[in-house]
């Protein structure tokens, strides 16, 4: 190689490496809050209403209908559909 050919390879190739060992973007905190998608089953489950293996239009099968009314009350902002 010419005397310019070593310094160019060795950049190149720094170049290359330093674009192969980039950091990968930082990850995010942990939260409480459970995510987004199942929410309104996680509120439901916490407000007494266990998880109903599919959509329902009134409350499930052994569940009370106060706490039901209670439940989807307290959980409402997190129902999906229309608001």
């Amino acid at each position: 190689m010419h005397r310019l050919g070593y310094p160019v390879a060795a950049l190149a190739a720094a170049a290359t490496l330093a674009a192969c060992s980039t950091d990968s973007a930082p990850q995010p905190a942990p939260t409480s809050t459970p995510p987004e998608h199942g929410s309104f089953a996680h509120c439901l489950t916490e407000h007494g209403v266990p998880a109903a293996p599919g959509p329902v239009a009134g409350p499930p099968q052994g569940v009370d209908p106060g706490t039901w009314q209670k439940a989807m009350t307290a959980c409402s902002d997190l129902a999906p559909g229309p608001r």
